[in-house]
């Protein structure tokens, strides 16, 4: 056998593993494929690998791994959780990782006195495994820096005995160790700027949100039900969906979706986003006002009524009682009129007979203080006033479904990654119902995609359960199921992502932000 033909084959998989590594970008993943790798690459049986965190002066014990133990079916091996230890020259990979040498021990219970450092033999008698040869190297990154120790346990021979490992295998395990802290550190690094840019979308989203008390928090619980939704849609093993099952990857991309969908609102006046009544506090106070110079005007009227009865003959007392009724049932009228326009403007529902006196106020005349006629409503106030249900004008409805439009404009101008690139679909298609009636596009059922079909149910169970807003009262959960159930069964809504939506109690969801 050429003996060069071993370590050619070794070189072969270091250049394999590095490709691998370098593709994985997920942290948590790429910790396990380290150790994985390494563990073949050097027929080690189990393996450790701890991070270095130099601010705490400590190490991450990040990931164990051990083949053995996994095949005993007498024993239940021990679920692992990371946790932190000192980083001292006291340990094995403190030693390592403060002094960057490698370590190649053929016995761990027969460490030379002189060493510094032990072996914590607690694992082993937990779970009667015996650790004998071991081999710890350090990770460094491209400036030197130890980021890590990558720690393999009990090499093979191939008859499956122990030995140590080999001298002439270190170097290879350092250089992929050197591998494997590059991609470490792009993994952190990713990371970190995955925080960032979350962080940066969630505290934007949520200020947005508290322009309106009404509506804050409205887009967290949004992605919270998209989010416990999705998940149950995955547990589900009946109906229509049962084949479907979210990859991390897409659960990703329909929570930002969620999060981001209403960031348009920011295009949208506060007037009209927070309009808690049909007219606003100044559009009131100015009618106020309106009907106490009304008043005045009657009074003087009166007054100059009775002067002109009382000049040139005697005073007639019926005809001054008589002036003095009319304008006090002219008054009473006035104030009626005004405490009738106050009722309405917060009220909900318009009735038609509401509707048909507010048309006679509108078109009562009055002169002002310049002898100009004026009506005692103006155009817009009626308008606003003769808003049948809710608060909102046409207008300003439209304002209100223009947020999907600027939601478009923005989130289009953020540059998402390739599995995030379908993020400004789902964020602004929400409005859109299955049988087109929905805005802005009204898009019918084939071209709405199953993301969006969630972010619609639980965007608008969030809106019917949630506190009273300006344009409704609050609505009970068991009212709020009704009508989901009620819109799905008008062919608006996903009725099988309803069904799931109620079976399952994905209303109950506390999630996690």
């Amino acid at each position: 056998m050429d003996p060069y033909q071993d370590i050619r084959e070794r070189l072969e998989a270091l250049n394999k593993i590095g490709i691998a590594l370098s593709s994985e970008t997920d942290l948590n993943r790429l910790l396990e494929l380290i150790l994985k790798e390494a563990r073949h690459f050097t027929n080690a049986d189990a393996g450790s690998l701890y991070l270095v965190d130099q601010d705490k002066g400590c190490l991450y014990f990040e990931v164990a791994q051990n083949d053995t133990l996994k095949k005993r079916p007498d024993l239940k091996p021990e679920t692992f959780k990371p946790y932190s230890i000192p980083l001292t020259k006291d340990s094995i990979a403190g030693y390592v990782a403060i002094t960057g040498e490698t370590l190649n021990i053929p016995d761990v219970y027969n460490l030379p006195p002189e060493v510094g450092f032990e072996f914590n033999r607690g694992f082993d008698k937990r779970n009667k495994y015996r650790t004998k040869s071991m081999l710890s190297v350090v990770m460094k990154d491209t400036e030197g820096k130890i980021i890590g120790v990558l720690q393999l346990i009990n090499s093979t021979d191939s008859r499956g005995k122990i030995v140590s490992f080999h001298p002439n295998i270190e170097p290879l395990v350092l250089s992929l160790a050197s591998q494997a802290a590059v991609a470490i550190k792009n993994a952190q690094l990713l990371k970190e700027i995955k925080a960032i840019f979350d962080a940066l979308i969630r505290y934007s989203v949520s200020a947005i949100d508290a322009r309106s008390p009404f509506t804050a928090g409205h887009s967290r619980m949004v992605a919270r039900y998209s989010m416990a939704l999705a998940k149950a849609l995955n547990d589900t093993h009946k109906g229509p969906y049962v084949n479907i099952s979210f990859t991390p990857d897409q659960l990703e991309e329909l929570n930002y979706a969620a999060w981001l969908h209403d960031i348009g609102k920011i295009g949208v006046r506060e007037g009209v986003l927070d309009k808690r009544s049909r007219l606003s506090y100044a559009e009131m106070e100015s009618i106020i006002n309106r009907f106490e110079n009304i008043k005045a005007s009657a009074i003087i009227e009166n007054k100059e009524r009775k002067l002109a009865l009382s000049q040139g003959k005697e005073e007639d007392p019926i005809q001054m009682e008589e002036s003095d009724r009319e304008l006090e049932n002219r008054i009473n009228q006035i104030d009626e009129d005004l405490a009738f326009i106050k009722k309405i403007s917060t009220g909900t529902l318009l009735s038609e007979s509401y509707f048909r006196r507010l048309g006679k106020i509108h078109q009562k005349r009055y002169l002002d203080f310049e002898g100009r006629e004026r009506t005692y409503l103006t155009d817009s106030e009626f308008e606003n006033l003769s808003v049948r249900k809710g608060n909102l004008i046409r207008d300003e409805i439209e304002e209100i479904r223009s947020h999907v439009i600027h939601t478009e404009n923005i989130v289009n101008k953020i540059p998402f990654t390739r599995h995030l690139k379908k993020v400004p679909t789902f964020a602004t298609r929400h409005h859109e119902m299955l049988d087109g009636s929905g805005y802005p596009k009204h898009i019918k059922a084939d071209n709405i995609p199953l993301q969006v079909r969630i972010i619609a149910v639980a965007d608008i169970f969030e809106a019917l359960i949630a506190e009273d807003r300006p344009y409704k009262k609050g609505v009970d959960l068991i009212k709020s199921l009704a009508i989901l159930r009620q819109e799905a069964e008008n062919g608006r809504l996903d009725e099988e992502l309803v069904r799931i939506f109620i079976e399952k109690r994905v209303y109950e969801t506390k999630g996690e932000d």
